[in-house]
């Protein structure tokens, strides 16, 4: 057998599985799965960001312009009560994934935080959470090739390290001190 025969032979056996795997190695779901995750992550980081900087207009990158409002409309809620948000994501379990035909997608996360609120006139810590665990479902659509996220809900939210509560205000929304006068004991009402 020739030099040159022996090379196509090792070709179609080396070169040939390597194709079919490149081809094949990424099957529908499963991309979609993974390509899924990353909008969620980058979703989570768009937040963080888009609170921080108190711009909400990035999360366009990976939702839907109803859902960045909702967003803007929480943030604008903290800025007329001078307060800005920072928060970091600790991690975040990817819990269930339900691809509806090619299209609609399901997801379920848990997701651990901090977060704090800060006066926007000080910087001053106004109220903190460690390790904050949220269950979140997201809805995403698959629109011309690319997945967007087009719902977002909190199942559920677990304080487990309060640093700094969120205090208690007026009508005004004056701090309230409680004072020794007004303190009752625990059991009664």
């Amino acid at each position: 057998m020739s030099t040159r025969s022996l090379l196509a032979v090792l070709c179609h056996i080396v070169l040939l599985p390597l194709l079919s795997v490149n081809i094949a190695g990424c099957s529908g779901n499963k991309c979609d799965s993974s390509e899924i995750e990353h909008i969620i992550r980058r979703y989570n980081h768009l937040v963080i960001q888009g609170y921080r900087n108190q711009d909400m207009n990035p999360m366009q990158e990976v939702t839907t312009e109803e859902q960045a409002h909702k967003l803007y409309h929480h943030m604008a809620a903290l800025g007329e009560g001078q307060l800005r948000m920072e928060s970091e994501l600790k991690g975040i379990i990817f819990k269930k994934t339900d691809l509806r035909g090619n299209s609609d997608a399901t997801v379920e996360t848990e997701e651990t935080w901090d977060f704090s609120h800060r006066k926007m006139a000080t910087n001053e810590k106004y109220a903190e959470e460690k390790g904050f665990i949220y269950r979140m479902g997201y809805v995403l659509n698959k629109k011309d090739g690319r997945w967007m996220i087009t719902q977002v809900n909190t199942i559920s939210g677990t304080s487990t390290n309060t640093v700094i509560p969120w205090p208690r205000l007026d009508r005004k929304g004056n701090r309230v001190t409680p004072s020794r006068d007004n303190a009752k004991p625990a059991n009664h009402p």
